[in-house]
């Protein structure tokens, strides 16, 4: 807010910025989401051995299928943006 009490209006430099900002965290959690799951980190991960009785579950496909759905859902977030930022 501006002295006068009205809402300041952000500059273009701004608004690009956070929109590339919000495009490469979107393409990177993306891209971490989908390739994650099918890695030997995600088999000898720390925190799995710490509940040892939900091991099948947190190794099976459909689990690794669903992280790597929700990384293609980032992804496509990322794509989207591109496409919203090349039309201005």
């Amino acid at each position: 807010m501006s002295p006068l009490g009205v809402p300041s209006v952000p500059s273009r430099k701004t608004v690009l910025l956070s929109q590339i900002v919000f495009l490469l965290f979107c393409l990177e959690v993306g891209l971490v989401l989908l390739l994650l799951p099918w890695t030997l980190l995600w088999d000898n991960n720390y925190f799995f051995s710490l509940q040892p009785q939900y091991g099948s579950l947190l190794l099976s496909n459909y689990l690794r299928g669903a992280v790597s759905g929700i990384g293609l859902v980032n992804l496509w977030m990322g794509v989207e943006e591109i496409r919203r930022i090349r039309r201005r």
